[in-house]
C-alpha cells in the first residue's frame, strides 16, 4: 500500500511539472508574438495630420513599363511597329500600347543617350527620364497628381494614403502633389510607382508587377511638411 501511495505521489508530481512547463511555453510564445507585433508601428512617427479625407478620392497607380518585361512567352503581342516621332524605331505593339496609357517606358536600348520613350499630348519621342507636367523628374513612390485642388489637397501638399487592402509599408509612404490639371479625373489621385515590368497582357498591362493590390476605400491624410 505504501509503495502505491509513493507511486501515485510521483505520478502527480510529474503531471504537475508537465502542465506547468506547457503553460510556461505557451506564455513565452504569446509574449514573443506580442513583442513582434509591437515592433510594427501602427502610425508613422512624428506625424502632424492637418486633414483627413476618408473615401473622398479615387486613387490610381501609374508606372513606367520596361520594354524587357514584354515577351512572347508571357502572351504579349510582340508584332513590331513604330509611331510618328520615333524615327522609324520598331517596338512591340503591347509595349507601345502600355506607354500610350502610362506616359513613359524604359527602353531596352537607349536612343541617342535617352533611355525612355514617352507619349505626351498625343506626341511620341525619347527622353532622359520620366517627368511631370512642369518637366520635373518623377520620384518613384512619391510624386502624385490631382485633377484640381480640393481643400488642402493641392500642389506641393504632402500626403499619406492608407487602405485596409494595402500592405503596411505602402500605407506609410509619403506622396507629394506635383501635377495638377488635365489627364486626371475629378477627385482622382494618380500615384507614380516606378519603372517596372507589367503584370501581364491585356488589361494587366497597366498594372506594375511589383504592386498587385487594389487601392480601395483609401483614406487620404494631409501631413504637415516639417522640411
Amino acid at each position: 500500500m505504501r509503495r502505491k501511495l509513493i507511486l501515485i505521489a510521483l505520478l502527480i508530481t510529474v503531471l504537475i511539472s508537465f502542465v506547468v512547463g506547457v503553460r510556461q511555453q505557451q506564455k513565452g510564445r504569446l509574449s514573443e508574438s506580442c513583442s513582434v507585433r509591437s515592433t510594427i508601428p501602427v502610425e508613422p512617427p512624428n506625424e502632424n495630420v492637418l486633414a483627413t479625407y476618408p473615401n473622398t478620392f479615387r486613387c490610381t497607380l501609374y508606372y513606367s513599363p520596361r520594354e524587357t518585361g514584354f515577351t512572347r512567352e508571357q502572351g504579349f503581342n510582340m508584332a513590331l511597329e513604330t509611331k510618328p516621332g520615333l524615327d522609324d524605331h520598331l517596338y512591340s505593339k503591347d509595349f507601345l500600347r502600355a506607354v500610350e496609357m502610362e506616359g513613359f517606358g524604359r527602353l531596352k536600348e537607349p536612343i541617342d543617350g535617352k533611355p525612355f520613350i514617352r507619349y505626351w499630348s498625343k506626341k511620341w519621342g525619347f527622353i532622359e527620364q520620366p517627368v511631370d507636367n512642369h518637366q520635373r523628374p518623377l520620384i518613384p513612390r512619391e510624386s502624385c497628381a490631382v485633377s484640381q485642388p480640393y481643400a488642402l489637397v493641392k500642389s506641393e501638399a504632402l500626403l499619406r494614403i492608407d487602405s485596409p487592402a494595402l500592405p503596411l509599408p505602402f500605407n506609410h509612404l509619403r506622396w507629394r502633389v506635383k501635377d495638377t490639371g488635365s489627364g486626371v479625373a475629378a477627385r482622382q489621385l494618380d500615384l507614380y510607382w516606378s519603372e517596372d515590368d507589367p503584370l501581364g497582357p491585356g488589361k494587366k498591362v497597366c498594372i506594375p508587377k511589383g504592386f498587385d493590390h487594389d487601392l480601395i476605400n483609401p483614406t487620404v491624410h494631409v501631413i504637415a511638411d516639417t522640411h
